[in-house]
């Protein structure tokens, strides 16, 4: 019986301790994230570039344009956003909006050509809109298109642009291997703020290589610095 008692209690200080050091796991993970991921329905109705940027066709002949929800994360929690200016002229790949958070940037690409005819004014004082209700309120501007039917066949939509979204986080996931990258495929989703983890050169090299500044219909770089 004795016996039988000193194995119980090792056995319950066993479990305890087990107990413990898993709530202490959970509790100190800095990785860990319950953000939800954007509703199917919101994904579907948009046609995107592949410079992460979307286009919501409607029913009158201006666009709504925006940045996906992939952009919005590497960036991070936004401090500002330097939007289009009204009546300026885009092509289908060019600049037409600059995300920053301190020190970072990441400048996104007309999904279409056309003359821009609306900016989202309140991004002006709350950029964390874009954050918040990205394909929704976080909306960047309208745009008066050039040619329409031709440029959304350079586009993503539908179950294209679902299996182009799940290889870019694929991708993703691989170049920040191992740091965080178990981490990323646990819960299925993307930490916030990535690019307050690189260094200066690093981000950089992630933005020449996940957004690209160049038409998909033609592939011709363009100068990023002239928004």
């Amino acid at each position: 019986m004795t016996i039988i008692l000193i194995l119980l209690t090792v056995a319950i200080f066993i479990v305890l301790e087990l107990i413990k050091n898993s709530k202490k796991q959970t509790v100190t993970s800095p990785w860990r994230i319950t953000i939800p991921a954007p509703i199917a329905t919101q994904v579907i109705e948009r046609y995107f570039h592949p410079g992460h940027s979307w286009a919501l066709v409607g029913k009158s002949d201006v666009v709504t344009v925006g940045v996906d929800d992939f952009a919005q994360r590497v960036i991070g929690e936004l401090d500002e956003i330097e939007l289009p200016l009204l009546g300026k002229s885009l092509k289908q790949g060019e600049p037409f909006v600059m995300l920053r958070r301190g020190k970072r940037t990441l400048v996104q690409v007309a999904p279409l050509s056309g003359v821009v005819v609306g900016v989202n004014e309140k991004l002006a004082w709350d950029p964390k809109l874009v954050n918040n209700s990205v394909y929704e309120r976080g909306w960047v501007g309208k745009l008066q298109p050039a040619n329409l039917r031709t440029e959304l066949r350079n586009l993503l939509k539908g179950v294209f642009a679902e299996r182009w979204q799940e290889s870019v986080r694929a991708q993703l996931i691989l170049w920040f291997s191992p740091k965080v990258g178990t981490v990323l495929q646990d819960g299925g989703h993307m930490i916030r703020n990535i690019g307050d983890l690189l260094e200066d050169e690093d981000w950089e090299r992630l933005t020449k290589e996940f957004f690209s500044t160049v038409s998909p219909s033609n592939h011709n770089q363009t100068n990023i610095k002239e928004l």
